[in-house]
């Protein structure tokens, strides 16, 4: 009896896929932890990573809701830009 449609070459790409994701944000989360200088870059650009995922999920179905996270997602990349060019600035 098969309790979901997902075949095991699914299930472990699905697998590796959450694997991975936790690695990176284990490894961003050590970082940023350690006050490293390449960790708050790393963040920045693995919060700007979702954005074309979020613009191809507008493509396929528009809604009030995903533009309100694609723009959310947008501010928070600019925010956190905007953070550490005026932290360098500062040293």
């Amino acid at each position: 009896m098969r309790i979901t449609p997902l075949d095991n070459h699914k299930l472990e790409e699905i697998g590796a896929g959450s694997f991975f994701y936790s690695a990176l944000l284990l490894t961003e989360g050590i970082g940023l932890f350690l006050r490293k200088r390449w960790a708050e870059y790393f963040t920045i650009i693995v919060t700007g990573s979702f954005i074309p995922l979020e613009i191809y999920e507008l493509t396929r179905k528009y809604s009030l809701t995903k533009i309100v996270i694609l723009l959310g997602n947008i501010a928070i990349v600019v925010y956190l830009a905007i953070r550490v060019v005026k932290k360098q600035k500062k040293q």
